[in-house]
C-alpha cells in the first residue's frame, strides 16, 4: 500500500497531513528527527495557528477542506 502523501492540497492551499507517515510526533518526543520532519513539524505548527487564529466559519471550511481531501487520497489508494 503507498504512504499518504505528507501534504494535503485543495482550494489553491497547501496544508500538512494530518496522519504524516513520517511519524514526526514520536520522533520529535523520542527520537532524533530529521531536517524532513523539522520541516514538517513547523507546518503543523503554522497550520495549527492558522487555524486557531480564523473566524469559526473560515476554520470550518478548511477543516472540511482537509478532510474531503484526505478521503480523495483514500478512495486513489484503494
Amino acid at each position: 500500500m503507498p504512504k499518504p502523501p505528507a501534504y494535503l492540497h485543495f482550494d489553491n492551499m497547501t496544508w500538512p497531513h494530518p496522519h504524516d507517515p513520517l511519524e514526526v510526533e514520536w520522533s520529535l518526543r523520542y527520537g532524533t528527527p530529521s531536517r524532513e520532519q523539522m520541516r514538517t513539524a513547523a507546518s503543523i505548527i503554522a497550520a495549527y495557528r492558522e487555524l486557531v487564529d480564523e473566524p469559526v466559519r473560515r476554520r470550518n471550511e478548511k477543516i472540511a477542506g482537509l478532510r474531503r481531501a484526505i478521503q480523495e487520497v483514500t478512495d486513489a489508494a484503494g
